[in-house]
């Protein structure tokens, strides 16, 4: 019986100016670029148990803030930075938006998993205040 081979290559969308997110875009890896101006990004007001996806700076210092927004308040997560501060972590109080600072850096990342209720989040950012909460 031969192989099978699956294609795990991650599916990329590059985004440059507003987008909402549907439960099919789970899986996916967003690239972040504002240089057109700060934009949001809206998440699944309802999102779907196992849903996770990953956003990734593009481009060196953002031109403008990118806002990944929830709509309310079920972010939950963890900011580390270059310099070991998670100042900017949840800490048990749940949030509506995670900002992608001017500041950030390419390569910087926000990972985003759901468990049906909430979503959590792990935020990695090369710079301090890479990214902030609100």
């Amino acid at each position: 019986m031969g192989r099978v081979f699956f294609n795990e290559r991650k599916n990329i969308h590059d985004l440059t100016e507003a987008y909402t997110v549907l439960d099919t875009d789970s899986g996916k890896v967003f690239t972040l670029d504002s240089a057109g101006g700060a934009y949001q990004i809206t998440l699944p007001t309802a999102p779907q148990r196992g849903f996770h996806c990953k956003f990734i700076v593009k481009e060196d210092t953002p031109t403008g803030d990118i806002t990944i927004a929830a709509g309310s308040t079920i972010i939950d997560g963890v900011n580390d930075d270059g310099q070991g501060n998670v100042a900017n972590s949840t800490v048990g109080t749940a949030v509506s938006n995670i900002i992608v600072e001017a500041a950030a850096k390419q390569g910087d990342f926000v990972e985003l998993m759901s468990d049906g209720v909430s979503y959590y989040a792990y935020m990695v950012g090369s710079v301090d205040q890479a990214f902030t909460t609100s």
